[in-house]
């Protein structure tokens, strides 16, 4: 098992208020402001337009360049 896995089953077993503790912790390591994360979740729902059968060719064409 790798070690993410490990980590994020872990995660799992945490009551909620650890949860919300360790995710303060971590954006305060990768230097990330909550408000961030918040804006980034606000602008998912942009970039839904483009989830649709006549674009999945879009998809395909991207996993060719890893």
């Amino acid at each position: 098992m790798s070690t993410v896995q490990e980590i994020g089953e872990a995660i799992e077993h945490l009551n909620v208020r650890d949860q919300i503790r360790l995710l303060d912790d971590l954006l305060v390591h990768l230097k990330i402001q909550r408000d961030d994360v918040g804006w980034l979740k606000a602008t998912e729902p942009t970039f839904e337009f483009g989830n649709n059968p006549e674009d999945a060719i879009y998809d395909q064409l991207s996993a060719g360049w890893n």
